[in-house]
């Protein structure tokens, strides 16, 4: 077998915050994500006949196995999502699954899609999961006597797996992480390139991995300017879904000239895009934390700081789609922590009640917000459980559904209302008795449900009078905060009203104006007699 890894050719020095232009750039190789499947249906050989004919250096291939042992074309575990039929492949014979389809648009095995690239330039990356499956496409392809280069991606157990089998294997090792590698990390692979999620492309990491003499690659990019961008910061092959127009980018790039942002778009038009792109976003999260089960659940800081798969794969989804739109922006996240860019920067908690999903209890949120300069844009809360996505844009007013979410000045009394709160993780806030007890003197009810991103956010859709927060922090409650700004609510700390964010870590206090006052004197009150 040949090896697809080439040495990284014609980099160039970047910033962390963006890449810089100035220097040669050279374009990436491309690699065809599952063949063509804009084209073609996945996986199948028609597929992969029309990305190497779009000229892709590289095509990649999701490899399972059958019930008597078959390497076949798969992503999914069963056959439901392509193929209509609800089986797992592992449990189906290859007879069967070859009956699968019409024509040429049919799951192909492995050898025959090393056959179909035989003499041909373009070579094929498998991508797996399971050990199980690793096995028997690495036998596969010791069996083959062809001139197929390839290459092998995926889940480290199955990589490990592919080494038993080719101890010359040639391992592209996956990577999502803002950590930049370490030779500690590539010990147990011995890897060529670093596949990078391209929610966690900075240039730091490209360089670093250069450093190691790594390849990189990053997958996965369909749209110019983050595949153009992707070039600038050093990257040495691109993975894609779209060939054709990845390949025209860059190629108009090289033609014309690396772009070196000489213009910087207006707040206008960086607020009208973030706008979009947070709402569908926000949808997009909705629907996965309905429909995705909780699978692993694990701690953090201490026992009662949990963590589940769900936070991870939505922040990596979020971050994805952010980096495509906007590459060059900042991002900090709960899970996966800041990545640097310019003087834009997202925050996100991808599910901010994790102890709520992680016991079932429907009461959970995501948190998006966009800043410039430490001021805040846009910002987005989506609640999966109501379903409802409660927007804002500064400036631009705040709304849930088509509803305008606009807060009157009329007197309101605390008796009979309700003020939200959350713990200071599982534990009450310094003061938060004093603060309970003055409440229930005036008949006033406290709620602790435990999502901070909904406690604040609520108050914009005028559901209850009031909430707070032991310590700010722009990830779990910037959102929420402009949501009560531009619905004409109050933002408060121990001094006053606040325009804009509260200082990182200070408790604050949001309120409906009719009540702000004596909310305030109240909350400051149990807060001095600690």
């Amino acid at each position: 077998m040949t090896s697809t890894a080439q040495a990284p050719t014609g980099r160039m020095v970047a910033t962390d915050a963006a890449p810089d232009a100035r220097r040669t750039v050279r374009a990436p190789r491309l690699v065809a994500h599952r063949g063509a499947p804009r084209v073609r249906r996945e996986n199948t050989l028609p597929a992969i006949a029309v990305a190497e004919a779009l000229g892709a250096d590289t095509i990649e291939v999701d490899v399972r196995r059958t019930a008597d042992g078959v390497a076949v074309l798969l992503h999914d575990e069963t056959l439901g999502r392509m193929w209509g039929d609800a089986r797992r492949v592992s449990e189906v014979d290859w007879c069967d699954v070859a009956r699968l389809g019409n024509g040429l648009d049919r799951i192909p095995r492995l050898d025959a899609a090393l056959e179909r690239l035989d003499g041909c330039r373009t070579s094929l990356l498998v991508d797996l999961t399971d050990p199980e499956d690793a096995l028997v496409a690495a036998r596969t392809v010791a069996a083959h006597r062809g001139s197929t280069g390839v290459a092998w991606c995926g889940a480290p157990e199955a990589m490990a797996a592919v080494r038993e089998v080719l101890p010359d294997a040639d391992v592209w090792l996956a990577w999502e992480s803002l950590e930049a590698p370490t030779a500690e990390d590539l010990a147990p692979l011995a890897p060529s390139t670093l596949n990078l999620d391209v929610a966690f492309l900075t240039p730091r990491t490209v360089r670093a991995a250069h450093d190691l003499g790594l390849v990189v690659s990053v997958w996965t990019v369909d749209d110019p300017e983050p595949a153009v961008w992707a070039a600038m910061s050093g990257v040495d092959s691109i993975t894609t879904n779209d060939v054709a127009a990845v390949r025209a980018a860059l190629a108009a790039a090289e033609r014309d000239g690396w772009p070196e942002r000489d213009r910087e778009p207006t707040e206008t038009e960086v607020a009208s895009r973030a706008e979009a792109l947070a709402h569908r976003i926000a949808h997009e999260v909705i629907a996965f934390t309905r429909e995705h089960p909780v699978g692993e659940v694990t701690t953090k800081a201490h026992p009662a700081d949990l963590v589940t798969d769900v936070d991870r794969l939505v922040e990596q989804h979020v971050r994805s789609r952010v980096r495509t739109a906007f590459p060059t922006h900042g991002f900090t996240g709960e899970e996966y922590g800041e990545a640097p860019g310019d003087r834009h920067r997202w925050y996100l908690d991808p599910v901010d009640g994790t102890t709520n999903l992680a016991n079932g209890v429907p009461w959970t949120s995501m948190s998006l917000c966009l800043t410039r300069g430490g001021r805040p844009l846009v910002g987005v809360v989506a609640d999966p459980w109501r379903g409802e996505v409660l927007e804002a844009r500064s400036g631009r007013g705040a709304t849930l559904r088509d509803r305008t979410l606009r807060l009157d000045d009329a007197p309101r009394a605390l008796a009979g209302a309700v003020v939200g709160t959350e713990l200071d993780g599982h534990r009450p806030w310094p003061g938060f008795g004093a603060f309970l007890d003055a409440l229930a003197a005036r008949s006033c009810t406290l709620r602790v449900q435990g999502s901070g991103t909904l406690t604040i956010a609520q108050v914009a859709a005028g559901r209850g009078i009031g909430g707070c927060v032991s310590a700010f922090d722009p990830i779990d409650h910037g959102a929420a905060v402009l949501l009560v700004h531009e619905a004409g609510g109050v933002v408060l700390t121990r001094e006053g009203p606040v325009d804009g964010f509260p200082p990182a870590g200070e408790p604050f206090l949001v309120a409906h104006p009719g009540a702000a006052d004596e909310l305030h004197a109240v909350w400051t009150a149990a807060l001095a007699a600690v």
